[in-house]
């Protein structure tokens, strides 16, 4: 006498179709959105460089004149949220996106800025000085307000050694 064929297993819940592992996907999302963001800033600060032209003029012009585009770039770069502090969520992950294209930057900007006219190519170095800083100081996890004001008094002294007046949003 034969047997019957096996019968088939029992329907699955609907859940075990789903395959992916729930915590693999939460883990690489940060790393995708930190990804897509410096990719976006970097595309910014190159489109920036290539609508730029030519430089010329003076030495302050051309130290302002590079702070202006800097300047537009920074300012295209997403802030930290509106109130943070170190409790909310994902802010190392905003650090992350905010720091490297401001890296970028001024690593951009570093090296046009020209010698003369001095208070402007010092107001320039400053401000790059204490950009960097705070750039450190979000990272380690240091920074305080007195750090943001820093950066602020410096933005607007460069601001004002090149005649922009409208500190509206901050670079």
């Amino acid at each position: 006498m034969q047997m019957p064929p096996p019968l088939p297993p029992p329907p699955l819940p609907p859940q075990a179709f789903d395959r992916r592992d729930r915590g693999t996907r939460s883990r690489w999302l940060p790393a995708a959105i930190i990804g897509a963001a410096i990719l976006i800033a970097a595309g910014m600060v190159a489109g920036a460089l290539i609508l730029r032209g030519k430089e010329g003029g003076t030495a302050a012009g051309g130290t302002c004149q590079a702070w202006t585009e800097t300047r537009l770039t920074l300012r295209a770069i997403p802030a930290l949220p509106e109130g943070w502090n170190w409790r909310t969520p994902n802010i190392d992950t905003y650090i992350k996106i905010q720091n490297a294209p401001v890296g970028i930057a001024l690593d951009l900007f570093e090296p046009k800025i020209a010698p003369e006219p001095a208070d402007v190519a010092e107001a320039a170095k400053d401000y790059v000085a204490v950009r960097r800083n705070q750039i450190k100081r979000l990272t380690d996890r240091t920074y305080v307000p007195a750090d943001g004001a820093a950066v602020d008094t410096a933005l607007g002294r460069l601001n004002q050694l090149c005649g922009i007046h409208d500190n509206s949003q901050p670079a």
